[in-house]
């Protein structure tokens, strides 16, 4: 008996160090994907990888700058190759494109933005750009202009209000329920009005959307293990804020039964985003294949709905209070902008046609899209193994291209830490692909020509009247220090805070 135990113990210790053993040399396996292909990175850790760097110090770490503008590191078990080099990057935005055509994402619970073109995938996502980019047309933002304009009104009055009051103000909480407003509006016919309601729900809602990012605990979990995908798809986790995927989901239900029955009341149909997006809804009587389809499922149309409330609201928010940031630090750049709207408007309001002649805001916004990127990087899932200027990016990959260190780099952009928006007069001699705050290539941001005219017509309003002022309190200086990127949004540590002053000579 004695011998038989001491026996069965000691074949279960036995097993349980043969299963150890097999896990660990998995993970070891699994680390060696880039020293494999020779693809340059730091040393990961087993199964973490260099998440805890990743974490700790951003996707931008200054020591990983040592392994060159390509090289390897795993986010847990997601094994991602970084690139800076603007060739490689043109290869895998452009020309390689059939190779690199989705965006990396994690397969949670994201109902409904995972219907959205920012995570659909292949034949689908080129069908669902196609009926969504008509949308964003010349004609199309014409329309849009004069409730922008009204906006961009209620905006400046709040900032002379908030200039009468000589009190530090969070700009971008202004900015945010600016953007809010326009693109409830214009875009799906409510009137929010969260520029006179600080608490307003929809903007509450979207300030969370994006909530933690990759430092949610439970994603973290998803990165480390990916096996455990399915399960926690399962059990309800999503990337993203669950309360707003349920408020906006609930919102957008209700206004497409809302229009519904206004159509069967015989009233006029409305000429906004939304409708367009209705005008494509499938009835599910087709045979056609999924990637067939002319028409967009209802899924399908609250996923783009939802994704451009988003989209709407925190981008253009978050550029346009970068750049009044950037004209309080730079008196002399904002008191020549001012002369230009000055100029080239006069007493006209501002409109489609005449912010198109607004040259030297173009350099600032562009100015403030280089150093201060809404977006921080692009990312692209790897398709099928294939070589870049000697360099193997295996099958299953992902790929980020990080738009800062890009745009920073002192060898493309002399000076690159300072302000200078006049570095931008000879743009068209410039290479695009130094420059991706909106992406490049088929995937490039549908929304962009929407975006410029929102914060061009903002700044034109605003400017007319007041002037952005720094205090002790606005930060000194916005480097990789003091922003976040965690969740893919550039945002500052602490908001940035700046005074307001009625233009004194007008």
């Amino acid at each position: 008996m004695e011998i038989l135990g001491c026996l069965d113990i000691s074949t279960t210790w036995i097993m349980w160090i043969a299963v150890l053993f097999l896990i660990y040399a998995y993970g070891k396996k699994r680390n060696c994907l880039f020293k494999d292909v020779g693809i340059p990175g730091p040393e990961p850790v087993i199964y973490i990888g260099n998440f805890h760097q990743f974490v700790l110090k951003g996707p931008n770490n200054k020591d990983w700058e040592k392994y060159g503008k390509v090289f390897g590191i795993f986010i847990g078990g997601l094994p991602m190759i970084t690139v800076t080099d603007p060739e490689i990057a043109r290869e895998i935005l452009i020309k390689d494109f059939q190779h690199f055509t989705d965006r990396t994402s994690i397969a949670l619970d994201n109902y409904p933005v995972d219907k959205s073109i920012l995570f659909e995938k292949g034949a689908n996502w080129k069908r669902i750009r196609n009926i969504v980019t008509p949308t964003f047309s010349g004609s199309k933002l014409r329309l849009m202009c004069d409730r922008i304009d009204q906006c961009a009104c209620t905006l400046t009055n709040n900032f002379v209000k908030a200039a009468e009051s000589n009190q530090s103000i969070d700009v971008k909480r202004y900015f945010g329920a600016f953007t809010m407003d326009v693109i409830s509006s214009t875009a799906f016919g409510i009137e929010v009005d969260s520029q006179s309601d600080s608490k307003n729900a929809f903007v509450d809602e979207a300030k969370k959307f994006f909530g933690e990012g990759i430092q949610n605990p439970l994603v973290m979990i998803v990165l480390i293990f990916p096996a455990l995908t399915p399960l926690f798809r399962a059990l309800g986790v999503s990337t993203f804020s669950p309360s707003t995927l349920k408020f906006f989901t609930k919102v957008l239900n209700e206004m497409i039964e809302q229009r519904k029955g206004d159509l069967k009341d015989g009233k006029m149909k409305r000429q906004d985003f939304f409708q367009l997006l209705m005008d494509a809804e499938d009835d599910g009587t087709g045979s056609h294949s999924e990637s067939q389809r002319k028409k967009l499922t209802n899924d399908e149309i609250i996923g783009q709905a939802l994704l451009f409330f988003i989209a709407g609201y925190e981008t253009t928010a978050n550029t346009l209070h970068f750049v009044a940031y950037a004209l309080a630090k730079n008196p002399d750049v904002q008191k020549r902008l001012t002369e230009e709207v000055d100029s080239v408007l006069g007493d006209k309001n501002p409109d489609y046609d005449n912010i198109g002649e607004l040259k030297y805001m173009d350099h600032v916004i562009t100015e403030t899209l280089r150093l201060y990127p809404a977006v921080t990087g692009i990312s692209r899932y790897v398709a099928e193994t294939v070589t870049i200027k000697g360099y193997t990016f295996p099958k299953d990959c992902a790929v980020h291209i990080p738009a800062l260190p890009i745009h920073r780099d002192g060898d493309i952009y002399p000076d690159p830490e300072s302000f200078k928006p006049d570095r931008w007069e000879r743009k068209s001699e410039m290479d695009p692909m130094n420059y991706l705050p909106f992406g490049h290539g088929p995937r490039q941001c549908v929304g962009m020509r929407l975006a410029q005219v929102e914060m061009k017509m903002a700044l034109a309003r605003i400017l007319k009247k007041i002037q952005f002022v720094a205090t002790e309190d606005t930060l000194a200086y916005v480097g990789l220090d003091n922003v976040t990127v965690h969740t893919g949004i550039l945002n500052t540590k602490k908001p940035i805070m700046l005074k307001t002053q009625v233009w004194s000579d007008k």
